[in-house]
C-alpha cells in the first residue's frame, strides 16, 4: 500500500478513528526515545490530581504552541 492510498483511506476515517491514529504515529515516532518514555511514566503515576487536565483544558494548551 503507497502513501498515498493511505492518505485516501484516513480521510474517511470519523474524527475519533483519526485522534486514535494520530496518537498512534506520535506514539510510534517517539517510542525509542528514553526521555519520551520516562516522562510519560512520570505522568502516567503522577496522582496529584492538581496535574491533571481536563479534555478542555488540554485541547486549549495544543491550540497555542
Amino acid at each position: 500500500m503507497s502513501v498515498e492510498q493511505i492518505k485516501k483511506e484516513i480521510t474517511v476515517l470519523s474524527p475519533l478513528e483519526q485522534n486514535e491514529l494520530t496518537a498512534f504515529l506520535f506514539h510510534l515516532r517517539h517510542r525509542d526515545e528514553p526521555t519520551y518514555c520516562d516522562a510519560v511514566d512520570q505522568r502516567i503515576n503522577d496522582t496529584d490530581k492538581t496535574h491533571w487536565l481536563t479534555v478542555d483544558e488540554f485541547e486549549r494548551q495544543l491550540d497555542q504552541r
